[in-house]
């Protein structure tokens, strides 16, 4: 029996305009009941998708955790259970045009002949269906995922801080140790955008240098002076609202790696609700995009760190295979004369 594809056509552009106005009327619900934690807790397990793409998986399934599409799950040693439903998500449609290029003032830059330079970028022309399953939808080999916790070894806290700094190290930023005197009473880590450092307070535990690693490299990708400032609220000054944002890339990125968040206090999010819904969104975008950053680098720190050890082994495997060769006595044939 031949088995049918999943029908891929793009959105219509009605029907995207109308799961955005969902996407945005459950976020506003969220924000307006309290539950801006809970967002980026979400935000924390569903990590790799767009933060319309996570609202929109939980419009679908309320209960959903840790999604994949059919093929990342085979890769995993899973397989969907009989009669269950995709989840939809939006998947880009780009193509790549050439853009002219502007100045800071807004004039075109020209070469030596005169002709307006340009360069070729990729730009999202429509949207089409993807399709995911929740892993509460799977069975088969069981899947655990990278949680910190007292078995966490230091190794791997360590390849943590390094994905981190890997990170913020793209946009030029340095991390070292201060102490309590140079930092000042009550301050365990600060963002220097001027020299472009990053300064964390020296002797706290891995878990809390971890936790003020991420909101120090919040601040250090979202609160670059070239950066757009944080829109949409009207009740707190400027430097309130940056403690804010990154405050919630930390809690996004502890979240995903299983860090306590009982800390993390949002409480007064609710009163934001005077202020630009739509331009918080754009925050919610802000937040989603940094913290995947980050997230991103973690895992590629892990990746590399695994690809190293696999070549060793091999190098290892060679090595002893040869020597074994060389140790194996050579049985020689007597000839008659």
């Amino acid at each position: 029996m031949e088995k049918k594809s999943i029908d891929a056509k793009p959105f219509r552009k009605e029907e995207v305009e109308r799961i955005m106005n969902e996407v945005d009327e459950k976020l506003e619900e969220f924000i307006k009941s309290g539950k801006y934690k809970d967002v980026l807790i979400m935000m924390g397990n569903l990590g790799k998708y767009s933060l319309t793409n996570q609202i929109y998986i939980l419009l679908q399934n309320p209960n959903a955790s840790f999604v994949n599409g059919m093929k990342g799950w085979n890769y995993l040693g899973r397989s969907i259970k009989k009669d269950e439903k995709a989840i939809k998500i939006f998947a880009p449609v780009k193509t790549v045009e050439d853009v002219m290029l502007e100045d800071e003032n807004g004039n075109f830059i020209t070469d030596e002949d005169g002709a307006i330079k340009t360069r070729k970028i990729a730009v999202v022309k429509s949207y089409k269906p993807s399709f995911v399953f929740d892993v509460s939808q799977t069975k088969g080999k069981e899947i655990k995922a990278f949680k910190m916790d007292d078995k966490t070894t230091v190794e791997e806290k360590e390849l943590i801080k390094a994905g981190l700094m890997s990170v913020v190290a793209k946009e030029g930023y340095s991390v070292s140790f201060a102490s309590k005197e140079e930092l000042g009473q009550g301050c365990y880590g600060l963002c220097n955008h001027k020299e472009r450092k990053i300064f964390l307070l020296d002797g706290m535990s891995d878990l809390q240098e971890i936790s003020t690693l991420v909101h120090e490299c919040g601040h250090a990708l979202a609160h670059n002076p070239y950066k757009a400032k944080f829109e949409g609220v009207m009740t707190l000054p400027d430097r309130d609202i940056k403690e804010v944002e990154a405050e919630s890339i930390a809690c996004v990125v502890c979240s995903h790696l299983g860090l306590d968040t009982k800390d993390f206090n949002f409480s007064y999010i609710t009163g934001w609700a005077e202020g630009d819904i739509t331009k918080f969104r754009k925050n919610m975008d802000v937040i989603s995009r940094y913290s995947l950053e980050l997230i991103n680098g973690i895992d590629e720190a892990f990746i590399e760190d695994k690809k190293l050890k696999a070549k060793i082994e091999r190098e290892k495997e060679k090595t002893e295979t040869h020597e074994e060769t060389i140790r194996k006595p050579r049985i020689v044939e007597a000839v008659a004369c």
